[in-house]
Order: C-alpha cells, then structure tokens, then sequence
C-alpha cells in the first residue's frame, strides 16, 4: 500500500511525500516475511535518493537491497542493483567503477529484461561520453533533510510511545501495589479480630475451669497452659500491628495466679514471688475455694505476700518444715510470719 502511494507521489514529482511513504514502509520491513517488498522497498529509496543526488544514501541502500535479490527473479534484480551503482558511480565521476558495474549486469544476458539491455547500452554511451545527468542545486541536501526529519520524528514518537508505556505500566504497578496494600491490611484486621476473639473465648474457657469445684490445681494449670499454647501459635499467625495482638491483661493475670497457686501447694520455691503474685493469687482465689478467699482478700487483715502464701499453706495443711523450704528460710522466721499473721487477725 504504501509502495503504491509512493509510486503515486513519484509520478506527481511529489519527491517529499514519495520519501516519507518509502521510509514509513521501511519501518515496517521487519514484519515482512517476502524478500520481493524487502527488495522493492529498498530499490526504490536507492533510486529516489540517486535521482536527487544523494548518492552516498544511494549506495547504502542499494547494498540492503542485495540481500533481498536471492529468488526467482534473481538475475533481473541483480541487474536492476549493478544498474543503478553504475550510474551512481558515473553520477560521481568514477567511470572505472561505473564500467565494472556495467560489466556485471551484462554477465547476465541473456536473463534479462528487454529494457534493461536497453539501459546497459544507454549507461556505456554515458560513461564513454562523460555525461552526467543534471540535479538541481541543493537537492542532494533536501533529500537527505527529508530523511533526516523522517527519522527523528519516528525517533520522537518512539520514545513518546516508551513514556506513554513506562506511565502506563507505573499506573498498573500503583494499582497494583494499593490492592495488594488494601489486602493485606484487610486480611491483618480479619486475621486480628479472629485472635481478639479467641481471646475472648480462652478467657471464658478459663473462668469457666476455675468455676468448677471439682477441678483440682493440676487440672487447672494444664488446661490454662494448654489454653495459652493456642493463644500464643495464633498469635505466631498473626501480624503484628500497635500491640493488637498482645496477650490480654486478664488472663496473664489469671495465669499468674494459677501458676502461683501451683507452685505454693507443689511445695515449689517462692522466696523470690511478691505483690505482684499476691494480686493475682487473690483474684483467682474466689473461684478455687471460697472461705479461703474471704480470709487472704480481707482489707482488715491487711496480709504481706508472705503472710498469704504462709496462710494458703497452712490452711492446705503443710508442716513448718514444708513452709521453711518452700520460703527458703529458717523455722524462726517461719514463726515469725505466723506471728505476725495471728496478730492481725486477733486485732480485727
């Protein structure tokens, strides 16, 4: 199509339009699979660029269109390319170079056309006589300027199309990184509410545990240990943010107090345990035994930490030999904590 158009613009001696129709089919030839337009293509912007007297161009192009002269119509292509160097050449006063170019379209006859036999002989008459065909000033520069401004619009509108696809491909990689963003987020807060919720219920489980009268220490620690287990591989699961999935302050507080309770009645060591195990003791207590409860919580009493875990050994029948050790202390300061612990009591 845009051979023919050039073809056209030839006829109407249109040489810029004919140009600009020739290199756009250039830019195309590297989706042509037909050897035939690669070579028309080529010929025709060779000749285009001799008859205005850029022979320089001329040459170049007239070497790309010998290696689209390889099929059927070999001989006559070959001759059409050897024809036009030697009139490039003669154009440019190399007449030797000119007349071995001659000399290699003849070596085709008789495969060749009518009027290329006729061409063979008009070019010999030409470089025999030193004539040279007229071009108009300047019109050597002209066509190379047509081709130059060709090529650096194309140029242009190549790196526009670049920008155009580097912004396009920006924009998806925006999109693109605000989903996967809203997403995670999304998947973070469902991933949050599930371990608050579970939460909620490993606390109720819990108080529910400490309510049954039935239950004994063991039976508590294991059920509370196995229960913040799961907390803690749920929260190995979810994504941590601002603290959301810290461990809520009741029930480590109820853990506490277990594990405290525990480790009184096992005869365990609690020399280093305080205030801080005391509070926790005392709010699970009410749920474990009552009466005892009643005793350690009282505000009147006022009891140390020590005078409460000396009063939960007592009441769970423990030797002073079994406190001395659990305390670390001597049987001295043993009775001095009962001591201290009746006298309280005695005043209220």
């Amino acid at each position: 199509m845009r051979l023919d158009s050039a073809a056209f613009f030839m006829a109407k001696h249109d040489t810029r339009n004919a140009m600009y129709q020739l290199k756009s089919a250039e830019k195309h030839l590297f989706n042509v699979t037909e050897d035939s337009l690669k070579f028309a293509t080529y010929y025709r912007i060779a000749l285009l660029n001799a008859q205005n007297g850029a022979y320089k161009l001329a040459l170049d192009y007239f070497k790309h269109t010998t290696r689209y002269a390889n099929d059927s119509k070999k001989s006559h292509r070959l001759t059409d390319i050897y024809l036009g160097k030697a009139s490039v050449f003669n154009q440019m006063g190399q007449r030797d170079s000119a007349l071995l170019y001659v000399k290699k379209a003849e070596a085709f006859k008789p495969r060749i056309r009518k009027d290329q036999e006729s061409h063979i002989e008009e070019l010999k008459t030409r470089i025999e006589k030193r004539q040279i065909l007229s071009v108009s000033p300047e019109k050597d520069i002209e066509i190379v300027q047509i081709q130059d401004r060709y090529e650096v619009a194309v140029a242009q509108r190549k790196t526009l199309q670049l920008q155009l696809y580097i912004a396009y491909l920006v924009i998806f990689l925006i999109l693109l990184t605000t989903g996967i963003v809203v997403w995670f987020r999304r998947r973070m807060h469902q991933q949050q509410h599930a371990y608050r919720k579970q939460q909620e219920e490993t606390e109720q489980n819990i108080q529910l545990l400490l309510r049954r009268k039935d239950a004994t220490i063991d039976e508590m620690k294991a059920e509370v240990d196995s229960k913040i287990n799961e907390l803690e591989e749920l929260k190995q699961k979810t994504p941590t943010h601002s603290g959301d999935t810290k461990t809520a302050d009741s029930i480590e507080q109820i853990k506490l107090g277990v594990d405290t309770l525990y480790t009184i009645l096992k005869g365990g060591n609690i020399s280093q345990m305080g205030k801080r195990e005391q509070q926790a003791l005392n709010a699970i207590m009410p749920n474990f035994d009552y009466d005892l409860a009643y005793v350690i919580n009282n505000p009147r009493y006022a009891f140390t930490p020590k005078e409460t875990f000396y009063y939960i050994m007592e009441h769970n029948g423990m030797t002073d030999e079994q406190k001395a050790e659990a305390f670390c202390c001597t049987s001295q300061a043993i009775r001095s904590i009962k001591s201290r612990m009746k006298k309280k009591m005695e005043k209220s």
